[in-house]
């Protein structure tokens, strides 16, 4: 409980008689952080990335089911269970900045050849005459409370760059 607090409690609100505790059970590892990587990543410091279908004036999200979409939609319960894909393009965000890895690059090339071979990946089903498709990167951020209260918004996030956009064949 007091891992929990240091980690994801709101900023200042750790009380400082805490913290040598805090730091024996880290040296020892008496107390689990209870995700994957917790001992990889503490901070989130991938990008989530979105497909954008359209052309050089108006682009439309396609919502992943199981990833962060819109702001305002809460996160999907998806435990034990992480849909491959879904998991996979979590390792995309890691190193977004190199080279697209193949699962991505065969993802856009579906989206533009055969928009139905893919559609069970998003919330709703992609348009079927697809012009071009480019990725959107975007930090996610969960809202505090009393954002939540305010707004209704699971999330805050902000763009962090966009890919050039493929062009699809006609």
């Amino acid at each position: 409980m007091i891992d929990a607090l240091f980690i994801f409690g709101p900023a200042g609100a750790q009380p400082e008689a805490l913290l040598p505790i805090v730091e024996i059970a880290e040296t020892y590892r008496l107390i689990n952080t209870y995700h994957l990587f917790a001992a990889v990543t503490r901070e989130r410091i991938e990008p989530e990335f979105q497909v954008q279908a359209g052309d050089s004036d108006t682009w439309t999200a396609l919502v992943f089911k199981y990833k962060p979409g819109p702001v305002d939609r809460p996160p999907p319960f998806v435990a034990p269970h992480q849909p491959r894909v879904d998991f996979l393009l979590w390792f995309y965000g890691l190193s977004f900045a190199r080279r697209q890895p193949g699962y991505v690059s065969g993802l856009l090339g579906h989206l533009c050849e055969d928009p139905g071979a893919v559609a069970a990946l998003f919330t709703s089903a992609p348009p079927a005459d697809i012009r071009s498709v480019r990725l959107a990167f975007w930090d996610y951020r969960f809202t505090t409370a009393d954002q939540r209260r305010a707004t209704g918004d699971w999330w805050v996030r902000h763009l962090v760059q966009t890919s050039a956009p493929i062009r699809c064949s006609p």
